[in-house]
């Protein structure tokens, strides 16, 4: 595919994405599809895996869910993009209740395109910076010692 079709790909499920619409999904997901979750998440394989486990809990802590790309950049194979979600903190998410508070995510995605459908997506994401905005400091006793 063209590195044009490949961002458009992106661009489309990208509005999926920000729609809630896990159905939509399945025109851009391969279903043997792998999500590559950022570190402490690990992998997650199959297009309904990724919809119902992964999705759906995220729609379900952060329900006004907006993704923005900053930057994109793609070939005949490969799509990059870094950009931010942004949402507020409305249902439980990595086990820490609701706070109501705003989040603005940094994330990076690169996604590698087969047949014309994204087959794999890695994925980092900015979980400290977020902890932090929710109230919660993960790093406030790393120097403590036991």
């Amino acid at each position: 595919m063209s590195a044009e079709y490949n961002l458009d790909l992106v661009t489309r499920m990208y509005e999926a994405l920000n729609a809630q619409d896990l159905e939509a999904h399945n025109e851009f997901w391969h279903e043997d599809m792998i999500w590559h979750g950022p570190p402490g998440f690990g992998d997650v394989h199959g297009l309904d895996a990724f919809k119902y486990e992964v999705l759906k809990p995220f729609y379900k802590a952060f329900p006004d869910y907006h993704v923005k790309d900053e930057i994109q950049v793609a070939n005949e194979n490969w799509v990059s993009a870094t950009g931010f979600l942004t949402g507020h903190h409305e249902g439980e998410w990595m086990g820490i209740p609701p706070t109501g508070k705003p989040v603005r995510m940094r994330y990076s995605d690169f996604w590698l395109v087969k047949d014309g459908k994204l087959s794999e997506n890695w994925v980092m994401v900015d979980d400290l910076g977020v902890l932090r905005q929710i109230g919660v400091d993960p790093l406030k006793n790393a120097g403590a010692k036991g």
